[in-house]
């Protein structure tokens, strides 16, 4: 980019974005597709797991199975 406030506007923007992605990842509740147990991703593994729809794919903090952990539309852990 040839014009720097016009880079900035665009990483404040995405910053700000990201941000209520980050809102929104904190009440999303998944359930492991191995063994049942419902949990939360944390921010970084939200972002960086790969994804089918709604669905991330994940490592279960109990199983430890990596698989596909679909969305719990219930949130209460």
């Amino acid at each position: 980019m040839d014009n720097p406030i016009l880079a900035v506007i665009v990483i404040a923007a995405a910053l700000i974005l990201a941000l209520f992605g980050a809102a929104d990842m904190s009440k999303t509740v998944y359930t492991c597709e191995k063994c049942g147990h419902r949990f939360r991703a944390t921010w970084y593994k939200f972002y960086l797991s790969g994804h089918y729809g709604e669905d991330k794919v994940l490592r279960c903090p109990k199983c430890g199975k990596r698989s596909r952990c679909v969305v719990s539309y219930d949130q209460k852990l």
